[in-house]
C-alpha cells in the first residue's frame, strides 16, 4: 500500500517510539534506529517503522490492498493492521504472496481439479485462471526487491538458498504465532508455527524454526531444477 502510494524502497522514515490512541507498538528487541529506508526497515521487521508506514498511507488502503491479494479474513481498522495483528489462515497470506512471485498476477490456492461419479462422469472441472493483474509492475520490482534482502541482510537470513528468493518473517505476541512465507521462481512456500490452543511457545520467532523450516522444504522440492531470476515483469 506504501508503495502504491508513492513511496519506494529507498524512501525514509522514522524507526522511533509511537503512540497511537494510547496504544504503542514495540519493537522485538527494544531499540530504534531513527531515520531508516523502507527496505532497511522491512528486512529489520521494525515495527514503529511499518505503523508510521500504515499511518501515513491510511488503514484502509491497507486493508483493501490485502484483501486485493487475496486475503479474505476480516481486518480490523486498528493501528495494528499493520503488523498482521488480524487473524489469517496460512492457505490465505501463502496466495497473497504468490501475487508477488507471480508478476503482480493472482495464483488463487485451490484443492479441487475435477470431479467424477462413481462411474466415471465429469461432474465437475477447474477452469479459469482467475483476475488479471492485480499489482503493477513496478511495485512487483520493489517487493521482490526488498523482499530479498530480507533473506540476504534481514530477519529471514536463516532461509538462505543458492538460488534467488525472497519472502517474510512474523512473530505474534507471546510467541503464539511464528511464520515465514517465501518463493523463488518456481515455488511458493509458507510455514507456521504454533500451538493448537494458542498458548505461547518457547520464544520461537519466524527468524528460527520456520526459516529453517522452510530452505530445508525447499533445497529439496527444486533440486534439480534450474536456478533462475524472479520474474518480476
Amino acid at each position: 500500500a506504501g508503495l502504491e502510494a508513492g513511496l519506494a524502497p529507498n524512501s525514509m522514515v522514522q524507526d522511533t517510539p509511537v503512540s497511537i490512541d494510547g496504544w504503542r507498538p514495540r519493537n522485538y528487541d527494544g531499540r530504534y534506529r531513527g531515520w531508516v529506508s523502507l527496505r532497511r526497515a522491512l528486512a529489520g521487521s521494525f515495527n514503529a517503522a511499518a505503523v508510521r508506514v500504515s499511518e501515513q498511507v491510511g488503514r484502509r488502503k491497507v486493508i483493501d490492498a490485502a484483501e486485493r491479494l487475496g486475503i479474505t479474513s476480516r481486518l480490523k481498522p486498528h493501528p495494528s493492521v499493520a503488523l498482521g495483528a488480524s487473524e489469517v489462515s496460512l492457505m490465505e497470506i501463502t496466495g497473497a504472496y504468490a501475487v508477488f512471485a507471480n508478476k503482480g498476477y493472482p495464483a488463487w490456492p485451490y484443492g479441487i481439479i475435477e470431479i467424477h461419479d462413481s462411474e466415471g462422469n465429469l461432474l465437475y472441472r477447474r477452469r479459469g485462471s482467475g483476475a488479471g493483474r492485480l499489482i503493477e509492475p513496478r511495485v512487483v520490482v520493489a517487493m521482490q526487491s526488498m523482499l530479498s534482502d530480507v533473506i540476504r541482510f534481514g530477519t529471514g537470513k536463516a532461509a538462505g538458498l543458492i538460488r534467488h528468493a525472497a519472502g517474510k518473517t512474523g512473530t505474534s505476541q507471546d510467541f503464539r504465532d511464528a511464520w515465514f512465507v517465501g518463493f523463488t521462481a518456481d515455488l511458493v512456500t509458507g510455514v507456521w508455527l504454533g500451538n493448537d490452543d494458542s498458548t505461547p511457545m518457547n520464544r520461537i520467532t519466524g527468524g528460527g524454526m520456520p526459516t529453517h523450516l522452510w530452505r530445508d522444504f525447499m533445497y529439496d522440492a527444486l533440486k534439480g531444477k534450474p536456478i533462475r531470476r524472479l520474474p518480476a515483469n
